[in-house]
């Protein structure tokens, strides 16, 4: 399978085409390629294909989409190429069968090739690249990002061109050079790069008056179109060919000088070299070596910034490039270390070293700084020197100490970003990967050492976490305790509360390295990198910083900024909602934990943890009320005053969804962290207000457990039993979600059991209603009736319209599962004027699908059609995706028994992609029966037969017998199956299943037709 851009957009199997459907799911395709094997967010991926103006269903219609999409990718074998992840989806193809990556990859590799003046093997990378080309790139879509991105890449195409044509007069190839460039010149006339090789090209191959007359053509063109004489480089090469000073043919030289050899210095000056040694087993560092080499053989004056956190590697790449450079440079290497996160090295100190290593008596160096400065730059005039300045603290210690001559290397190494060096090309370098750490720890200890133990190995190179200065020490203290087995460092590294003790030997220390930053951190500042670090979150926002400090958010946001100027907070990138996201690398926030224990008071922390916790609750339930409620959620209990900051308040308001997605790890870790640090009680408030959508509506599962089983601990070791209460009808309501039945039964029964014994009544009317809705599932009928009858009278007294709204729709399934229709429209119809006056979107919408399901079965396919209509707008617009997918099934179900077929596999696939992102083993299995009974419906009878057998299986699986009947009865009628008629019949009896009168006239044969007519 190869995909293709640098075209039509296409997947091409053995060289045949997929279907991809029309314009917008490829626009879908082209979006995903500009990042393969990145998630790109449904949201961005809306803005891409619509230009920011999309029609309002354009969420779904991204779903639908990738449904097509992926079943282009399935004619070819590639099933799993596109695959969902949270927020969005990625493009999982091989990088080698997409040509925009080979591209971009000859493309490199022929550059570099030209800079190492390789130009046989750069023209063959420049063919490889040219070879890809199948037409305009991005064809067929018309979204402005392609567009934008198609006339990118026709410039890269095009100087692909010019670069196989230098390369061939660089390699004597003239004539092919001419005979290419003219047409390219002809095509592109107002390119002055490949004007200016034609030129050269015609003059080298002796036809002067023609290379004279392509630069008038060139320069009347510039003229008439644009107004402007050609550039300088074409005017100069225009007067080199008019006085004859032009390389004749016999002395060609590459037509990009790229590399200019430095002359040879005369043999009596001594070329000094201050550099340490290299480091032997350097690794993991491949693109950052790649890229200083490059820039230092192209750029004018190269000035390179390496910068990274403390024990990255900085200062072992610049030793390591300056050797491998050194050989271009004869006029020696110099090399200071200005102690840039400890004591300062003065610039002048470094000069006089400097000066005189370049050979200047002692006696003439200038006492003053500036003149020293000009006496330096005058020495190494002309000269070929790289000089390595490493650990600077600012620009202000570099300045003095940069050559005025373009013929010099500057590396620098800092800590900080140095962006106030005009001109100086940064590499900011990362932890390594994984693989890399590996190897480097390989290198170090030996091959054979960490081949033995490969587990333990790759251990401790996971909790080095990426640094190369903890896994230099890690193996230094191994090759200094080579009767060590492996495993044992490992099992030392993984007990965090020593493992910065034991990445420690000799003078080698990550604390060491840690405390050179730390040194400079005073009053807030520290305090708050104690505090952050403290609550060992995986990433935040800035403003966390606020309440722990309690300071305004802007102060907040200076404070958190300092932190990332001194490498001790990373940037982990922009959140949902556009705001940065800030994190700890593992060591650091082990280190500033370690800190904060040794200098934080316990109540400092405490009361600084619930100022937090209480802005996260008010947060938290200003984002619930603008989202749709979860119908048997408990409400919070009115939370103590928090004035929150108009700016936060409002980011929450505006994008609810947004905010939650970006801030739901925050919360469960903080409230973990609440527990453990002692605050339980600021834990077990904010986790009422977790009862409500925020989770559940979203499916969160993840972050809801562990949420509500922190809470619960700490209910417990509080001996708050409410609380203790109404985590447990949470914890009910979550493994109801879960379709894990059993276990929220438990759950709910546990909850109803304590609040009868304390007397709290609304947690009562919660758990029973609870426990009520499961039974119904699990068609318990009687007991289900029993328990929301006592809900409903609870309800009642307490006032609680959310509880008696939700035990009038469970009255109203029940009736319906008996063939009571006339009680169950009207205890729907209650529902939803109760859901309509508490202004609960989601359950008035979920009522209304009920009575959906009510129409239906009266046979009103019509109103039943309508009904779901009208409940997913209203899901739709509150932003509840999960319950739009049901929806869709009940009104795909209303389609097929009006007859209406043909848009019913989208409504299905749509609601099918939605349930199993959100993990949802109800609606995945109810979706499944349906397109059985859709392939039924359609006469497929092997479809259908397959389909229904495979949801069979997933009800059997959630244990839910009413389910189980009801496909058993379709599947018959699939297969014209007795033993599933009789199967079927049996549970219909034994529930009282309205089913068990509907079938009682018919055979399996004569179900298949009944399902066939259209008005049933």
């Amino acid at each position: 399978m190869r995909v293709g851009a640098l075209g039509p957009v296409e997947v091409l199997g053995t060289d045949v085409p997929v279907n991809l459907g029309g314009p917008k799911p490829k626009a879908l395709l082209a979006a995903l390629l500009l990042e393969p094997r990145h998630v790109v967010s449904v949201e961005r991926l809306v803005d891409l294909i619509w230009d920011e103006r999309p029609p309002s269903s354009a969420v779904a219609l991204v779903h639908t989409y990738v449904s097509l999409l992926r079943r282009g990718f399935a004619t070819v074998g590639a099933q799993s190429a596109l695959v969902t992840r949270a927020p969005g989806y990625l493009l999982d193809v091989d990088p080698a069968n997409v040509d925009l990556v080979l591209f971009t990859r000859y493309r490199d590799d022929a550059r570099q090739a030209e800079q190492e003046l390789d130009f046989n093997a750069a023209a063959e990378h420049h063919r490889q690249a040219l070879a890809l080309w199948r037409g305009p790139a991005f064809g067929g879509v018309d979204a402005r990002f392609a567009r934008s991105r198609a006339g990118a890449l026709e410039d890269e195409r095009l100087a692909a061109e010019e670069g196989l044509a230098r390369c061939e007069l660089a390699l004597g190839q003239v004539r092919a050079a001419v005979s290419r460039l003219t047409l390219l010149t002809a095509a592109h006339p107002l390119r002055e790069e490949g004007r200016g090789l034609l030129m050269r090209a015609l003059y080298l191959s002796g036809r002067q008056g023609d290379a004279l007359a392509a630069y008038r053509a060139g320069r009347e063109q510039l003229i008439a179109e644009l107004g402007v004489e050609p550039g300088p480089t074409l005017r100069e090469l225009h007067a080199r060919i008019l006085d004859g000073t032009l390389a004749a043919p016999a002395a060609q030289q590459p037509a990009t000088q790229l590399a200019t050899l430095p002359a040879p210095r005369p043999p009596e000056v001594t070329a000094p070299n201050l550099l340490p040694p290299d480091v032997a087993d350097f690794t993991g560092r491949d693109e950052a070596v790649a890229h200083i080499r490059a820039y230092a053989r192209s750029a004018t004056h190269p000035v390179i910034v390496v910068s990274g956190v403390g024990g990255a590697g900085k200062s072992a790449l610049a030793v390591h490039c300056a050797h491998l450079l050194a050989a271009g440079y004869p006029d020696g290497v110099l090399f200071a270390d200005l102690h840039g996160a400890g004591k300062p090295v003065e610039s002048a100190d470094v000069l006089a070293r400097f000066l005189r290593a370049l050979g200047v008596a002692g006696a003439d160096l200038p006492d003053d700084p500036d003149e020293r400065a000009e006496l330096y730059r005058m020495t190494v005039a002309g000269r070929h020197v790289i000089i390595v300045l490493d650990n600077v603290r600012s620009e202000q210690q570099v300045r003095p100490l940069l050559p005025g001559s373009g013929s010099c290397l500057v590396i620098v190494t800092s800590r900080s970003r140095l962006t106030g060096l005009a001109g100086a090309e940064p590499i900011e370098l990362d932890i390594l990967s994984a693989t890399a750490s590996l190897d480097m720890l390989g290198r170090i200890v030996g091959a054979a050492r960490t081949g033995a133990e490969p587990e333990a190995a790759a251990t401790i190179a996971r909790l080095c976490a990426g640094v190369p200065l903890a896994i230099r020490v890690a193996g230094a203290k191994l090759l200094a305790r080579a009767h060590w087995p492996l495993r044992t460092l490992a099992a030392r590294l993984s007990d965090e509360r020593r493992r910065l003790d034991e990445l420690a030997v000799g003078d080698l220390a990550i604390r060491s390295s840690l405390e050179l930053n730390y040194a400079e951190l005073a009053g807030s500042h520290r305090r708050a990198f104690h505090l952050l670090s403290l609550l060992g979150l995986p990433d935040f926002g800035a403003w966390l910083a606020a309440p722990l400090l309690d300071v305004d958010l802007d102060e907040a946001e200076d404070v958190v900024e300092h932190l990332v100027d001194l490498r001790l907070l990373d940037i982990a990138g922009i959140d949902a909602i556009g705001r940065v996201r800030y994190r700890f690398h593992d060591l650091v926030q082990l280190f500033g934990a370690e800190q904060a224990a040794r200098h934080e008071p316990e109540d400092v922390v405490r009361a600084a943890l619930c100022r937090a916790l209480a802005v996260l609750r008010a947060l938290v339930e200003t984002g619930a009320a603008r989202l749709p409620r979860v119908t048997l959620g408990l409400r919070p209990a009115p939370a103590p005053t928090v004035e929150l900051d108009p700016r936060l308040a409002a980011e929450v308001s505006d994008d609810p969804t947004g905010w939650l997605k970006s801030e739901t790890q925050t919360v469960v870790r903080a409230l973990e962290r609440a527990h453990e640090l002692g605050a339980d009680e600021a834990s077990t408030t904010l986790i009422t207000s977790l009862l409500s959508s925020p989770f559940a509506a979203r499916n969160e599962f993840d972050g809801w457990q562990r949420s509500h089983e922190v809470a619960l601990r700490a209910a417990v070791s509080s001996g708050d039993r409410h609380a203790e209460a109404t985590v447990l009808a949470g914890l009910g309501q979550l493994f109801y979600e879960r379709d894990e039945f059993a276990t929220a039964l438990a759950h709910f029964r546990n909850a109803l059991r304590l609040a009868a014994d304390i007397g709290a009544d609304p947690v009562r009317a919660v758990a029973l209603v609870g426990i009520g809705t499961v039974q119904r599932d699990l068609a318990e009928f009687t007991e289900a009736r029993a328990c929301l009858e006592a809900a409903a009278e609870l309800a009642g007294r307490t006032g609680d319209r959310g509880v008696l709204a939700a035990a009038r729709y469970g009255f109203g399934a029940i009736h319906r599962d008996h063939g009571d229709l006339t009680a169950a429209t009207a205890a729907l119809e209650e529902c939803v004027a109760l859901y309509r006056d508490l202004d609960d979107r989601r359950g008035e919408a979920l009522a209304l699908r009920g009575l959906s399901l009510c129409r239906r079965a009266a046979g009103d396919a019509e109103a039943a059609a309508a009904l779901s209509e009208q409940a997913l707008k209203i899901l739709e617009e509150a932003g509840d995706t999960l319950g739009a997918a049901y929806a869709l099934q009940s009104l795909a179900k209303a389609r097929i028994r009006q007859g209406r077929l043909d848009a019913v596999p989208e409504l299905l696939a749509r609601a099918r992609e939605t349930c199993t992102t959100h993990r949802d083993r109800f609606g995945t299995a109810l979706i499944t029966r349906t397109q059985g009974e859709l392939a039924l419906a359609a006469g497929d009878t092997t479809g259908a037969a397959t389909l229904l057998t495979d949801a069979l299986g997933q009800w059997r699986d959630l244990r839910l017998p009413l389910w189980e009947a009801r496909t058993l009865r379709d599947l018959a009628a699939a297969v014209n199956s007795p033993d599933h008629w009789t199967r079927a019949l049996g549970i219909f009896t034994a529930t009282q299943a309205r089913e068990h009168t509907e079938l009682a006239p018919h055979t399996p044969e004569t179900w298949r037709a009944h399902v066939h007519h259209p008005d049933l």
